[in-house]
């Protein structure tokens, strides 16, 4: 039974009321006058913003305002989107009831008791007022940043590239409509290390795939980037088809500091080529397939239990090829793979002419770790673009991914070799940064409290004792 008690006292409204007996035999009174509590403790974590990524990108934008009336730097501003995204509010709709937040506040340096952060209609307003020549710095930016996260130059960095889809809904600029997706929509580029797991750079495009020459000239210049700071490194560019292009080839081809392995679309040049190859592995197939049938048709007569094992015949052949447009000729690698659904045949186009075609094939399949790394992308709502000009989407994309590349370094660094380290973000944000927590601000100290029953309670007291100063 329920009851309300209201009066006019501060405490405005109580609930009295009773559980069944077998469940508790005392009253419980519920009200709403709770400390500072907030659902947002990992943030803790992050320590002070300053000097994030998230407070570097704020410094970049200018700041044409009437200072006098200026109540939220473009450095806080920043940081607290990012702070909200880290957090799972993806969008500047959130602001209005996240910016009284005080675990949000003392992310970006202000106490507890200080003024409410920016609203919804500020924060729209700097998404929208970001221009081209900002967005190109602040794409720089995540190069820099990334580049600073080694402590030596490493001898070889593998890029990881591949473009992916982001869904439009409305009338923005440059939302074409894709083909392949069925949907209006931007194509992201992004950029990993494919040894790491790190962000290099993401860059939005427009709803068709990218030209190859573009492509390529955005490659060009993030590897001829890299390797003014790093003179002595490999770096080798993995990615499909799209990215087989000759103008990359041939911008490459006396390069000793680039290497390339992508995908390569067949044609009936590089079909005729493996045809002898292809024929033996389907009779192999055949012989395989029958020896199988055989066997199994053995232990069901001799009254065994038994299964019938999937046959797959994979082989893998290198190659020499030079297609019209190529200036030279190139290491192609081939595998043919036959089972019971076909003949399936795949290429790639490689610089490396050391290795066995099978080790050059499988090296080229881990780029498939890359699609988990996109996935871990979208979990902060990155593909979300809802403004109406490109410009406003470009600096969202960038919004998030600053999210993505701070929550990686957060596992990476003081997550390190603890289980929240595997953690994908989806759990990142469910199990660590939704953490609620008890603040209580002193004359000379701020208190935060978590639950001493927090299910990464151990977990989070090392990454609390790597951050103290």
């Amino acid at each position: 039974m329920c009851k309300d008690t209201s009066s006019n006292s501060k405490f405005q409204e109580n609930f009295l009321f009773s559980l069944p007996k077998t469940v508790s035999d005392k009253k419980i009174r519920v009200d709403f006058n709770a400390p500072d509590l907030s659902s947002n403790g990992g943030l803790v974590l992050l320590g002070n913003m300053h000097d994030s990524l998230a407070w570097k990108i704020g410094q970049l934008i200018p700041d044409f305002r009437r200072q006098e009336f200026v109540h939220h730097s473009y450095m806080e501003m920043v940081s607290q989107r990012i702070g909200q995204i880290l957090c799972g509010y993806e969008d500047a709709n959130d602001c209005n009831q996240l910016r009284g937040d005080s675990a949000l506040k003392m992310s970006v340096g202000r106490k507890p008791s200080d003024a409410d952060l920016a609203s919804q209609p500020t924060m729209t307003r700097l998404e929208n007022n970001v221009g081209m020549k900002t967005l190109y710095k602040i794409g720089k930016l995540f190069v820099d940043d990334y580049i600073a996260s080694f402590d030596k130059a490493p001898k070889k960095v593998i890029i990881d590239a591949d473009d992916t889809n982001a869904n439009t809904y409305g009338a923005q600029q440059l939302s074409l409509f894709n083909a392949y997706y069925n949907e209006y929509c931007y194509m992201p580029l992004l950029m990993f290390d494919g040894m790491t797991g790190k962000l290099i750079l993401p860059l939005l495009r427009p709803g068709r795939r990218n030209k190859s020459l573009s492509v390529a000239k955005i490659m060009m210049r993030l590897i001829e980037y890299l390797h003014q700071h790093w003179p002595k490194t490999i770096i080798e560019l993995r990615g499909d088809s799209h990215f087989a292009s000759h103008e990359f080839m041939d911008w490459a081809y006396n390069k000793w500091y680039v290497r390339y392995l992508t995908g390569l679309s067949g044609n009936n040049v590089l079909r005729d080529l493996v045809d002898k190859p292809r024929k033996r592995a389907e009779n192999d197939f055949v012989k395989a397939q029958k020896a199988e049938d055989d066997r199994y048709d053995t232990l069901v007569r001799q009254g065994h239990g038994a299964m019938r094992e999937r046959v797959v015949i994979r082989r893998y052949f290198k190659l020499e090829y030079k297609a019209a447009t190529w200036k030279h000729a190139q290491r192609v690698i081939a595998k043919i793979e036959v089972s019971a659904e076909g003949t399936n045949i795949r290429f790639v186009v490689t610089s490396n002419r050391n290795n066995s075609a099978e080790t050059i094939y499988k090296r080229y399949c881990r780029r498939g770790e890359m699609e988990l790394w996109i996935k871990d992308l979208k979990y902060f709502k990155a593909d979300r673009m809802s403004c109406n000009t490109y410009r406003a989407n470009y600096f969202r994309l960038f919004l998030y991914a600053a999210a993505f590349v701070m929550a990686h370094n957060m596992k990476h660094t003081i997550f390190k070799n603890t289980q929240v380290e595997r953690f994908t973000m989806d759990s990142l944000i469910k199990r660590i940064m939704l953490s609620a927590v008890y603040i209580t601000e002193k004359k000379t100290f701020i208190r935060i409290s978590f639950s001493p029953h927090h299910r990464h309670l151990e977990e989070m007291k090392t990454a609390l004792r790597k951050i103290a100063v």
